[in-house]
């Protein structure tokens, strides 16, 4: 089921990157297998199981997160198991995030696989707090467009409540409408922030406050720097060469990935807590290849940037799947091409494929 939804997206958006054709068909038919996968998967990606224990005591997040801790409460009150809920969760993810892919990205296949290549396989489908804060944010990107910021300021404080990293986006006003075309300006930012990242300079002695939740990440360790930071540079680099118009959706996207872009390198000391802080910024990619596209004329650059774009997401998919087969110790002889998709309807098989700790969920 993964293996297909990819080559669906890829073909589909091949199709897009040169010739210019869109189907509303075919991205409908994508994000349902999508939606599908999401909501019936079962046990698989890496905060399944973390988030069932925390569904068995959610006292705990009553102080950090005190919404999610709520949810859950109300969820447990109607004695609604974990399986449903974690179901019901993606679902709103999925839903939330519809207009956002339909309208906005106007029926883009190429902005599923960029979703789909990187996002959408840690929200919804692991980091189930995460991923509603973004939803939200995708769901609320009209209002942030037409300056709407009552519904927005407010939605994104609720927000705050399931997951406080999303108190990032309140920036999100302030520096969407900056102008951009300064070239030099902008280049020389970009990069000194990459030697910044690549040098590894912590940032958290410098910071005016101590905060426990960014400590507690500080002692994770992810892949080497320069594969991280030649992974991203390869996905800003078609952002900094294009110049979409002023007041457009291209516009306000190049924005919102050269911010996610900048703070990603600015907390790079730590892969996990800039990661944490680069989702919401990073995901207007969707929305930047959709304005190219829709905007497109044929040029040799700009079939090269898209196809930049295409291939690169295509290559995270395979290696976030390649990541969670080496995390879980899935059996040997199970590689992207063939991973599994274990959904609520054949859970035995999980048991049968890796050795992940269920905590007795399979029972219930």
């Amino acid at each position: 089921m993964y293996q297909f939804i990819l080559i669906v997206l890829v073909f589909f958006s091949g199709i897009e990157v040169f010739t210019g054709r869109k189907s509303r068909l075919w991205f409908n038919i994508s994000y349902f297998l999508m939606t599908f996968v999401a909501v019936f998967r079962y046990g698989q990606l890496s905060d399944y199981f973390n988030y069932y224990n925390v569904y068995l005591f959610p006292e705990q997040y009553l102080v950090v997160d005190p919404l999610f801790g709520l949810i859950i409460l109300l969820f447990k009150a109607c004695s609604i198991d974990y399986i449903v809920f974690s179901a019901l969760w993606s679902l709103v993810c999925m839903l939330l995030s519809y207009r956002f892919f339909s309208k906005d990205c106007e029926n883009s296949c190429l902005s599923l696989l960029c979703f789909y290549g990187y996002t959408y396989l840690m929200c919804p489908m692991s980091a189930i707090r995460q991923g509603l804060c973004l939803a939200l944010l995708m769901y609320l990107y009209h209002d942030l467009k037409e300056r709407r910021y009552k519904r927005f300021y407010i939605c994104l404080i609720v927000g705050c409540f399931v997951h406080l990293s999303f108190i990032i986006c309140l920036i999100l006003p302030f520096l969407m409408h900056l102008k951009l075309y300064n070239k030099s300006i902008i280049y020389y930012m970009a990069g000194a922030f990459t030697v910044l990242a690549i040098v590894g300079i912590s940032v958290m002695q410098f910071l005016p406050f101590e905060s426990e939740r960014l400590s507690f990440y500080e002692d994770s360790e992810g892949v080497s720097i320069i594969v991280r930071m030649l992974l991203r540079i390869l996905i800003i680099i078609p952002v900094l060469l294009y110049k979409p118009d002023e007041g457009t959706d291209g516009y306000y996207a190049k924005a919102i990935c050269l911010i996610g872009y900048f703070m990603y390198c600015f907390f790079s000391f730590n892969d996990l807590i800039a990661a944490r802080f680069e989702y919401y910024f990073r995901t207007f990619i969707c929305l930047f290849v959709a304005y190219q596209i829709t905007n497109f004329e044929w040029r040799f650059r700009a079939a090269v940037q898209l196809v930049l774009i295409l291939v690169v997401h295509a290559f995270l998919w395979y290696k976030n799947i390649d990541a969670e087969i080496e995390r879980w110790d899935y059996r040997e002889g199970i590689t992207p091409a063939n991973f599994p998709y274990i959904s609520v309807f054949n859970k035995s098989q999980l048991k049968e494929t890796c050795d992940i700790d269920v905590f007795g969920l399979d029972n219930e």
